[in-house]
Parts: C-alpha cells; sequence; structure tokens
C-alpha cells in the first residue's frame, strides 16, 4: 500500500514544518473558525488546505460510528473482512479459529492444534493485510526476536513462528485470557493494598524487560493482562525497541503510540529510554488508583490539548481525584510517588522501574518513601520556572531576613531532620518485627516444609525485638506489643502439641521476656483499658502455654503454680469483661490444662470431673459457634487427650471407651483440615489422631481395624514428613506408628518385618533433638519400641541391648511421682531380662 497523501512522513521536512505551525494555530482556534483559517492560510494551495483539513479532523474525536468519515468506515469494513478470511486456515500446525483483537500492524487470532499431536489452544499473530512495507515487516520481526529473548513468568512466551503461503509473516504465543489491569481492578473490587501489589509485579517484569535492552514504549491497560486467578501479563511487544538499536533505525517508530499513556520524550520524538516506561507506568497507576486521567478533562478531546498537557501541565495529585476515605491513604507518599514517575524531565524520574516498585513495597511496609526526599524541590524549581520575575522581586525582598534566620534555621532543620531519621528508623524496626511475627509467620506456620523458613523468621524477629525493648519504657502500647510479639515467639520455639521448633529454653526465655514487657501495662493502665485487658490475657496465655511445656518435662509443680496464676489472670479478665462472648471458650480450655494437671497428679476422679466440664463447656460453644476454627480445635483437642487418658489404662474396656472419644476428636480434626486444606497442623493431628484411635482399637483386640488407622496414619504423616524433613514432630508420629504396626505384626507372627520396621523406628527416634527426647510424653513410646524390637529379634544379645535402652527410660519415668504410669512398667522389662547377663 502507498503512502497517503497526508502521511506526514512523506512530506519534505520543511513543508512539514509549515504543516506543523499551521496546524498548531489552526487548533487554537474555536472549531468554528478553523475552516475559515485554513483556506486563508493555504493561499490557493489545494494541496496544503486539504492535508490540514484531514489533520484537524483527525484530531477532533469521532463520537460515533455515525461520525467517522465513509472512507474511514469502508476501509475498516474491508480491512474486517481480510481478517475474517483467515479465520479457518491453517498456518504450521495451527488453524485460526476466530479473532482475538488487533494493533496498528498486527491481527490476533485465537488459533488451536490441528495435526493431531496433541490438544492446545495458542494466540497467532499476523502481519495485517496490505501492510506488507519493509520497515513494518522488519518491525514485526523486530517484535517476535525481542519476545523469543525475553523469558518471564508474566510474559506471553513465543512458542513458535513461520510466514504464510502467502508470504506473510506471523509468530504462535502463549494465550493469554484475561482483562486489562484497569478492568480487573473494577470488576473485582480489588482494594488498594491489592492494586499495589499488582501494579508492583507489572513494574519488576519491566524492570526485567529493561534489564534485557528494551523499552516497551506501550504500556496501557489493554497490553496488561490479569488472568482470572490474578496472574499478570504484560503483552505486544509491537512498538518496543532495543536500546543499542541506532536512533535512526526507531526514528519513524518514535511517533507510534497510545497518546494517553504516552511520555513527553515521545510526544515531542526525542530519544526514548527506560524513563520513559516509567512515565508510562506513572499514568496506569495513576489510572488504577483514581479511576481518573492526570490531565484535565478537556484535554481529552483534542490530541493537541493532550499533547501539551503532557509535555507542560503538572497534573493535580491523584488524592484530590478521591473522596474522603480514600484521600487519606492517597496524599502523602502514593501522591509523591504518583508526580515522580509522572515528572516531565526523565532524569528526574526514577532512575528505573525497580525503584519504582520498591517505593511501592515500602509503602505498603510502613516504610518512607524515596519519592518523598526532594519533592519539594522539584514542584519549587517548576514553580521558579513559571514565575522567574515573581520569584526575583520577593528574593530581593526577602534575602536580608533570610541571611539572618539562615544559621538559626539550619540548626534547627538538623536537629529535626536527626530526630525524624531516629524515629523512621525506629518505626521501620517496630513494623519489621509485626511483619515477621505476625504476617510473615502466621503465613507459613501451616504450610508444609516450612520449618526452616520459621527457624530464620525466628532469629530476625527476636533480633527487632531486641532493638524495640531497649526503647520501649513509658510506652505501653509499645510494651503490649512487644510482649505479644515474645509470647508468639515462645509458642513457635517450643509449645507442646503443635507445629515447634523443639527449643524449649529458647521458649522459657521467651515467655519471660514477654512477662518483662507486659506487666508494665497492668501498672501503667486502668482495669477498664483495652490494654491492660490485652496485657491479662496475655499474661494467663503464657503462664498456660508455659505450664504445658513444664508437663511434658515432668516439672510437675512448677507447671502447677503456673496454672494456678493463669486461672488468677483469668478470674481478673472475666471481671474486667463480664459479657465477653468468648467466655465459655477460655473457661473451656482453663478446665482442659487443669485435667492435664490432675492426671500427672495421680487423682483420676479429679482429673475425669474436670475433663467433662471442659468437653461441656467447649461442647456447648461448638454448638453456637460451629464455623469458628479455634473453638473446634479447643474441642478437638480436649477430646483427644481424654481418649488418651483412657488408653493409658491400658485394659480392654478402657479401649472401648476410648474409641467414641477419639473418632469425634478425630471427625472435628477432618472437618478442619476440608476447611483448611493448607493447613498442616490440622493434617499432623489427623496422622496423631488415628494412631491414638488404633491404640485404643489394639486394646479393645480389634486388631484389623487398628492396622487399617495406622496404615492411614502411617500415609499421612509420611506425606507431610517428605514436604517437611526438617519438622521433628512428624518424625515422632512416624516412630510412633511404626511401633503399633509392629505390635500388631508380631501378633500375627510377622517378626521379620516388625524388626525391620521397628528399626527405622527407633533410628527416627534416636535423632531427635534433645528438647524431644526429654518429652515425658515421647519417652515411652520410645522405650516401647525398643521393648517391642526386643520380642522381635531372635538374637538374644540383640533382645537384651533393646531392653537394657527401654528400662534405661522407664526407670527414671517411675521415679518421678508427678507422671502417670505408662503402660509399660519396669517391672515388665526386668522379667524379660533374667536371662540377661
Amino acid at each position: 500500500m502507498e503512502a497517503s497523501s497526508h502521511d506526514p512522513s512523506a512530506t519534505a521536512p520543511a513543508r512539514w514544518q509549515r504543516v506543523k505551525s499551521l496546524l498548531a494555530e489552526a487548533l487554537e482556534r474555536p472549531a468554528r473558525e478553523r475552516a475559515a483559517f485554513i483556506a486563508q492560510a493555504a493561499a490557493g494551495d489545494a494541496a496544503l488546505q486539504a492535508e490540514l483539513s484531514a489533520l484537524v479532523a483527525a484530531a477532533e474525536p469521532a463520537e460515533s460510528l455515525l461520525d467517522a468519515p465513509p472512507g474511514a468506515l469502508a476501509l475498516d469494513a474491508l480491512q474486517a473482512r481480510l481478517d475474517q478470511s483467515w479465520i479457518g486456515r491453517r498456518l504450521g500446525p495451527y488453524r485460526l479459529v476466530s479473532v482475538l483483537g488487533a494493533g496498528g500492524m498486527g491481527q490476533v487470532y485465537l488459533a488451536e492444534r490441528a495435526d493431531g499431536q496433541y490438544e492446545q489452544q495458542v494466540a497467532i499473530k499476523l502481519l495485517r493485510s496490505g501492510q506488507a512495507q519493509p520497515e513494518l515487516v522488519s518491525r514485526f520481526g523486530a517484535e517476535r526476536q525481542i519476545l523469543a529473548t525475553l523469558d518471564h513468568p508474566h510474559l506471553a512466551k513465543v512458542l513458535d513462528a513461520g510466514i504464510s503461503d502467502e508470504g506473510v509473516p506471523y509468530f504462535v504465543m502463549e494465550l493469554v485470557r484475561g482483562q486489562p489491569i484497569d478492568a480487573y481492578c473494577r470488576t473485582h473490587a480489588l482494594p488498594l493494598d491489592a492494586r499495589l501489589r499488582l501494579f508492583r509485579t507489572l513494574c519488576q517484569v519491566v524492570h526485567y524487560a529493561h534489564s534485557k535492552g528494551v523499552v516497551h514504549r506501550d504500556l496501557k491497560p489493554a497490553n496488561i493482562l490479569v488472568t482470572e486467578d490474578g496472574l499478570l501479563k504484560l503483552v505486544d511487544f509491537g512498538i518496543a525497541k532495543r536500546l543499542e538499536a541506532p536512533q535512526a533505525e526507531t526514528a519513524t517508530r518514535q511517533r507510534m503510540m497510545t497518546l494517553e499513556y504516552a511520555s513527553p520524550e515521545q510526544v515531542r520524538g526525542e530519544p526514548i529510554g527506560p524513563a520513559s516506561d516509567v512515565f508510562s507506568l506513572g499514568v496506569v497507576l495513576y489510572r488504577l488508583l483514581t479511576d481518573a486521567s492526570p490531565y484535565p478533562g478537556h484535554t481529552t478531546t483534542s490530541d493537541y490539548e493532550l499533547s501539551k498537557a503532557i509535555c507542560d501541565t503538572e497534573p493535580a495529585p491523584p488524592s484530590a481525584h478521591a473522596d474522603r476515605p480514600l484521600r487519606r491513604r492517597l496524599k502523602g507518599d502514593l501522591d509523591a510517588v504518583v508526580l515522580m514517575a509522572l515528572r516531565k524531565r526523565p532524569e528526574h524520574r526514577y532512575a528505573s522501574a525497580d525503584q519504582l516498585a520498591d517505593d511501592i513495597f515500602r509503602h505498603l511496609e510502613g516504610l518512607p518513601v524515596q519519592a518523598r526526599r526532594g519533592a519539594w524541590s522539584y514542584r519549587a524549581g517548576r514553580f521558579l520556572l513559571r514565575h522567574r520575575a515573581m520569584v526575583s522581586v520577593a528574593l530581593a525582598a526577602n534575602i536580608a531576613m533570610a541571611a539572618g534566620l539562615g544559621v538559626a534555621l539550619y540548626q534547627s532543620y538538623e536537629t529535626q531532620r536527626q530526630k525524624e531519621r531516629a524515629e523512621r528508623h525506629f518505626a521501620g524496626v517496630r513494623k519489621l518485627a509485626n511483619v515477621l511475627i505476625f504476617q510473615v509467620h502466621d503465613a507459613i506456620r501451616d504450610l508444609a516444609g516450612s520449618t526452616t523458613a520459621r527457624k530464620l523468621v525466628v532469629e530476625r524477629a527476636l533480633e527487632y525485638l531486641q532493638q524495640l525493648r531497649a526503647d520501649s519504657n513509658g510506652d505501653p502500647a509499645l510494651q503490649l506489643e512487644i510482649g505479644i510479639g515474645y509470647r508468639k515467639i515462645g509458642e513457635i520455639q517450643g509449645r507442646p502439641h503443635m507445629a515447634n521448633l523443639a527449643d524449649v529454653p529458647g521458649a522459657r526465655t521467651s515467655f519471660q521476656h514477654a512477662r518483662e514487657a507486659l506487666r508494665p501495662v497492668l501498672a501503667a493502665t486502668p482495669p477498664t483499658d483495652k490494654q491492660h485487658q490485652q496485657a491479662l490475657l496475655e499474661l494467663a496465655n503464657i503462664d498456660e502455654f508455659e505450664a504445658s511445656v513444664l508437663l511434658t518435662l515432668g516439672r510437675i509443680p512448677e507447671a502447677k503454680a503456673l496454672l494456678a496464676s493463669a486461672r488468677q489472670l483469668s478470674d481478673a479478665l472475666a471481671a474486667a469483661r463480664p459479657n465477653e462472648p468468648l467466655a465459655d471458650y477460655r473457661l473451656g480450655l482453663q478446665y482442659a490444662r487443669h485435667a492435664e494437671m490432675l492426671a500427672t497428679a495421680h487423682d483420676p476422679n479429679g482429673y475425669t470431673e474436670a475433663s467433662d466440664h471442659a468437653i461441656r463447656l467447649l461442647g456447648s460453644m461448638h454448638d453456637r459457634r460451629p464455623a469458628d476454627s479455634d473453638v473446634s480445635w479447643g474441642l478437638a483437642s480436649t477430646l483427644n487427650t481424654r481418649g488418651l487418658w483412657l488408653v493409658e489404662q491400658g485394659t480392654p474396656d478402657a479401649g472401648r471407651q476410648a474409641q467414641p472419644v477419639l473418632r469425634r476428636s478425630l471427625a472435628l480434626w477432618e472437618q478442619l483440615h476440608r476447611e483448611h486444606p493448607d493447613n498442616a497442623f490440622f493434617e499432623r493431628n489427623i496422622a496423631s489422631g488415628r494412631s491414638n484411635l488404633a491404640e485404643a482399637l489394639i486394646l479393645a483386640g480389634e486388631a484389623a481395624s487398628a492396622e487399617q488407622e495406622l496404615r492411614l496414619a502411617w500415609d499421612t504423616a509420611s506425606a507431610m514428613a517428605r514436604k517437611d524433613p526438617a519438622d521433628a514432630e512428624l518424625k515422632v508420629y512416624q516412630s510412633v506408628v511404626q511401633t503399633h504396626l509392629a505390635r500388631l505384626w508380631l501378633e500375627q507372627h510377622k517378626n521379620a518385618a516388625a524388626r525391620e520396621t521397628l528399626q527405622e523406628a527407633i533410628a527416627r527416634f534416636d535423632g531427635l533433638p534433645e528438647a524431644l527426647l526429654d518429652d515425658v510424653t515421647v519417652k515411652p513410646y520410645r522405650a516401647l519400641a525398643f521393648r517391642t524390637l526386643a520380642r522381635a529379634t531372635t538374637d538374644p544379645h540383640e533382645a537384651c541391648r533393646a531392653n537394657r535402652r527401654a528400662l534405661e527410660i522407664l526407670v527414671p519415668l517411675a521415679q518421678n511421682p508427678g507422671i502417670p504410669p505408662s503402660g509399660l512398667q519396669p517391672e515388665t522389662v526386668r522379667a524379660a531380662m533374667q536371662r540377661c547377663g
């Protein structure tokens, strides 16, 4: 297709300069006067008059199809017919199915694999019919080459390329089904933080392209797609260019752009670099935050006015377009970030898209943004350029006073700057500590395979908490935060019956630091204050959690004292919160803890009474709040403990009584896991619950059912252990299950299989951290594994060694009056060792 007579690139330079000058004058005039002005300016030059008229018409918006020139409609209809003619055709192994969209030089089709090798849908981009000029073909090839060299999860991948039988080049891309980023944010009603995170991803992928030497040059919502599952994809590198490409090679391309998202240097035809994409990102961000253009409304009706606004008009801050609640979020940091990206000179913007992404991250984390360091001087500089004369007079009138105040102001400024710097650092540390403990850790806490990451979170969080402790005096809110943080860290380090790091000394130290931070809050606030009540709740929790740690160590008197302290604190909290909706839940947990202590004190009647009371309270709360996972967790744990207590009685009748209790507990764990499938804590309790149920079935003589439960428990625990090999609690579960399986196989005379399984279980027990080896709930199972191995082996020397190791564990347990007797007693082992030397 030949160039139109109105194609500016086809016009001689001097003539084109005259056309541009006359066009600017024409567009400055009211619409009704433009025709007369053009006729007068052309002075009989029919070609010039036609060219100016066409350009003025192009600058005016078309309100509807009825307003479009008939020739343009005819050309559009012809192009649409040509585009449709490709549907059903094959390009290589693909068949074109439908039109997906069109760009300036390319048409994109949905295509599917047609060679029968496998099913696949792709997007195919062809050079549009009638646009086979060498320069366009070269640009089309450049786009294909650029995409082929980029490999990023947020970029559509090039899969294939070729030339049709008619000589039309095409390339095959990954099919992206999604909405433009602004439409996606609107239709999904994305909150502000979610929009910022999505935009940060966009900045990162743009920075990746820049790092590969590619500038996109057409960043706009239509080229930034978001799939239904929230995956962002940057598409259409049709006018992208390589940074190392000579300027002469790209001169004709620079005028191709989407004006509303173009940078000032694009509009002026100047050299383009990464800063141009940063400007376009700023326009996109402006729209995501405000659903509005950064340019005045009247400018969008004229390309000329819009071009002037892009080059000369400072945009209003985004907060100016927002209602009151959103305005408070935008005012300050986000206003500064957007306006820095939209600065007119490239050297005054962010140096890279990565720096823009970093400021978005800093805002999301509550840290100072780089954009606010120098935003004032930038705006002041722009003001000086626009008002030179006025500023000169004002400067002369005030220079004497400025000199007199200079030294004092500088000293005051420097002092304030140092103070603000220290406050920002302190606020940053405070924010990071909370983010690590309550957001990062909670996000990964219940994920399989997270133990190593949780250790790192604990190390970093303790460093931040130590910094905060040094400056927390006299600030109850901060002291409360520190206390909660240390309590949380203590749970992660060593709270029993949940995924922990098996660091009991570390847990007790953290609990003590938490108390030291919380007690001043009680002294500084009245009982009616929310901070006072929160401190009471935290202290009660800490006493309960540390008591459970001491119970596992067999340190009963200390555990008893802490549980008494927890009850006193809970009573004080109940008096301060008479209408607490979860009062029964907390009271039920108190009774459950009390029941555990009575069990260790060899008080079966007291245990039964306290346990019954806990189950009634928690069961009633669960009936009222069946969807509350905390209440379900509390009831499931209490039922599981009751079932285990029955199993420890060691009689067939006790085994039968334990079964319905353990089945109810297991059903609650399974329901919680269905509701929270990614929660590894619930999954591990399913494995533990099945193992406990198997013990009850073994006591009742139901070997087949017991083996079925044990195999299910083994499958669950092993799958979780493969995901998180550093989780020591899972190793305990695996070894306990193997021990029970071996006991069953011995009854079935499968001694060889039992012996092999027990050796694996014992090796896993021996590799546990010291803290778990000292856990009195683990020791009886370890002793049982040795005793069962002694029964399974035919080697008398191996049997004697295994019995001795079992006895080494059982004797200290039996001598501790605070630990209830387990099913296996030292006397049983001694009797079996009569033939040992």
